[in-house]
């Protein structure tokens, strides 16, 4: 399993299973756009209507300092996110043997960012004390997606000599 997720040569021998391929995809496609839309790259989105609406954000409670903090944030996620959604295309486009790893990149980004918070909105929803956010259900269908997508692309299901 490790020489799958670190392998010897970046090729295009992808050995897992094309199904992993087909749940990264959308994955990354979405994570891709955020990253632009965030990052301040994309002059038709605005990231503070983003925050409030679709994470829950309250910017306007927060006094005009702190707010501008958040965005700033938010949009140096935003870069960092995008730049590693570019390597993540390199990888799928050029080096598939990398898959493995690189999906593992992006279950790394995924939990780190929303783990805790996620654990506490299903705590919270399973209570009925709480409703989660738009944000909330699409990070916990990407966290699935992305979790099923790296076992599925340490499975070995293929010979080394078909691309």
């Amino acid at each position: 399993m490790l020489s799958r997720l670190f392998p010897r040569a970046l090729d295009n021998a992808y050995q897992g299973s094309r199904v992993a391929v087909w749940l990264l995809a959308p994955v990354l496609l979405a994570k891709t756009l955020m990253g632009f839309n965030f990052s301040g790259l994309n002059p038709i989105v605005d990231v503070s209507e983003i925050l409030q609406t679709v994470d829950g954000v309250p910017l306007s409670t927060f006094s005009q300092e702190a707010a501008a903090t958040v965005i700033d944030s938010a949009a140096a996620w935003g870069v960092a996110l995008f730049a590693l959604c570019l390597f993540v295309w390199l990888i799928l486009i050029r080096y598939r043997a990398g898959l493995p790893a690189a999906i593992l990149m992006l279950v790394v980004e995924q939990v780190g960012r929303t783990g805790a918070d996620t654990f506490r909105i299903a705590r919270e929803f399973a209570a009925g004390s709480a409703s989660p956010t738009m944000g909330a259900w699409i990070n916990l269908g990407m966290t699935t997606l992305l979790v099923i997508s790296l076992a599925l692309s340490l499975l070995k299901v293929r010979d080394r000599a078909v691309a």
